[in-house]
Order: structure tokens, then sequence, then C-alpha cells
């Protein structure tokens, strides 16, 4: 019987992975890339102690117990060649595409001596999938070329590094051996600041609350169906919609100053996602194009291995498809 490893986004999809018994063993990757810095460190160790550090400073963490989980995550990777096949699942949108160009890259430095690697990339979302879908789709799995690692080798590189230059460049290039990688470059940009100092995710929030769903609760769904590709879970948005309400010069009003938190008793839980928003003057001339976010806050944030500050500011123009800096 083949002893397959499959890696795949989270728990969700993993759960139905092996309620399906299509592997051995499942392993959810987790980590959110497109959050928090992805510095060019050398090996993957160092980078994950990194992450797991930082998660554990922003109180997303616990940092030993995180710390454990990420070691056995790694440990299992590097232990991949005493599986028969190692199968990559993983879905088009930029939080899964993310962690698939991370492992591939990882893939390209460690190659298998049996060359059993297998990549099933899909369209819809894996989490929301059963076990008998899941088993519909295995035979979609097809081995990983070698153009496909070259390429997420050079991609996972691009994004790590100290600028966003060499990763807005991958769309001179042909990228077409990863065929969501396109897209996924082109949304990781929209997290940077445009010309009005918002990331598309911002721009999205003040868009929603002007457009009339100003609760917190259903505030979350309704923006993420302005997406192509569904990608940032909760806690990444109350972030930012926290960096909205609570900034020297806010933009809306109503959600006062206590952000989401995890550790959030069920009644503070509740009274959160009650709460009703609204644009302020500052936050309708944000949307009407008349002011800059970023020229009356504080920009400090990671972007892959680029920390975006006031003083190194840089902006995706997405009408022109024109990074920028300044």
């Amino acid at each position: 019987m083949t002893r397959e490893l499959i890696i795949t986004n989270g728990d969700s999809a993993a759960g139905s992975l092996m309620e399906a018994r299509l592997a051995e063993e499942v392993l959810p990757w987790r980590d959110v890339l497109h959050e928090g810095p992805v510095p060019d460190v050398g090996d993957l160790g160092t980078l994950s102690e990194l992450r797991t550090r930082w998660l554990a400073s922003i109180f997303w963490a616990d940092y030993d117990e995180a710390l454990e989980g990420v070691m056995s995550r790694d440990s299992l990777l590097a232990d991949n060649e005493s599986f028969d096949r190692l199968s990559l699942w993983f879905e088009h949108d930029l939080y899964d595409q993310l962690q698939l160009i991370q492992i591939l890259s990882y893939m390209a430095d460690n190659p298998r001596r049996d060359g059993e690697l297998y990549l099933l990339q899909a369209d819809d979302y894996l989490g929301r999938l059963s076990p008998d879908d899941m088993i519909e789709i295995s035979p979609n799995a097809g081995h990983v070329t070698s153009s496909q690692l070259v390429l997420a080798k050079a991609a996972w590189w691009a994004f790590s590094q100290d600028t966003p230059e060499t990763w807005a460049k991958l769309l001179n290039e042909d990228i077409s051996a990863l065929p969501y990688l396109k897209p996924t470059v082109i949304r990781m940009l929209e997290e940077l600041p445009g010309k009005d100092g918002l990331s598309r995710t911002e721009r999205q929030i003040l868009q929603t609350i002007n457009d009339g769903s100003g609760q917190v609760g259903p505030l979350f769904g309704a923006s993420q169906k302005l997406e192509d590709a569904i990608f940032m879970g909760d806690w990444s948005f109350f972030t930012r919609l926290q960096n909205l309400a609570t900034s020297l010069k806010p933009a809306i009003y109503g959600l006062g100053s206590d952000g989401f938190s995890p550790s959030m008793s069920e009644d503070e839980r509740k009274a959160f996602f009650n709460r009703e928003l609204r644009l302020n003057d500052f936050g309708r001339a944000l949307l009407d194009g008349e002011e800059d976010f970023a020229a009356h806050n504080e920009i400090d944030f990671w972007w892959g291995g680029t920390l975006v500050t006031n003083d190194d500011l840089w902006r995706w123009d997405g009408d022109k498809g024109v990074l920028m800096n300044g």
C-alpha cells in the first residue's frame, strides 16, 4: 500500500482529507503569510521561529505552544521521503498560494529522490468540500514539474525581499506554470497602500460601511464578497478595521477603543459584533479620493520581507499597475 503525505492549507481541509482516507497523514500548513514579517533568512527553521515570535507578539498565539506545533510541522516536511508520495493540495487564493510557493521553494532545494511529488490546485475552497468531494477531485493531482519548482523558488525569493519591486516584476514574466500565481501577485500588491493610503482591504471596509453594512458582525462577510478569491480570516480583517477606527486620524466611528481579541468573553464578543459603524468626514473623503490616510497616520507593517513605513512608503496604483515609493 502506498504511504502518502498530503500537505494542505488548514485544519478544515485536513479533516475532510483524513476522513476520505486519501493519505496516511495530512499536514495542515496554517501560516498566514500575507501577515507579518517574511524576510529572506536563509532556511525554513529560522523563518518559522521568527514567524512564531511575531504571532506571539501580537497575541495571535502562545509562543511555546505555537513553536512546538511549527517545529513538528517542519520536521514532518523534512521527513517527507519516509512516505512513498508527497502531494500538495492548495486553493487559488492568496493565503494558499503563498503557502504553496513556500513549500515548492523548499522542495526545489530539497528534491525527493524518487520524484514522487504531486500538486492538486483547486479553484474552489477546500475547507468547504466533503470527504466525498475530496475523493472525486483526487485524480486531478499531477506531477510537479521542474518549471513549477523553478518559478516557485523565484517567486518565494521575490516575496521575501526588502522591497516589493522584484515581486511586482513577476507580472512582466511568464509565470503561467503556476496558473494562480499572477492573481496572487496582484492581490498581494493591492495590500500595499494606494494613492489614498489605503490597502484594498481597508478600502473595501469603508465602501461596505458606506453602502449600509455598518454592523460589525456582518461586515466581514459583506466585505469579503468584494473579493475574487476570499483569503482573509477574521482576525486579520478586524485588525484592519481597528486600524481604521483607532488611528491618529480615524476614518470610522462606533467601534470603540477595545478591538477584537481572541480572549474576549462570549458577552464581550456579542457586544463587539453588534456595534454600528459609520464613516466620518475623513472616511468619506478617502472614498472620494480626496484624502490620503498615510499623510495623517502612522504606517508601520510588514508586507512579505518589506517593512512598509511612512519613511519608506511603498504604494501600488492598481489603476495604472504601477509600484511607487513615497
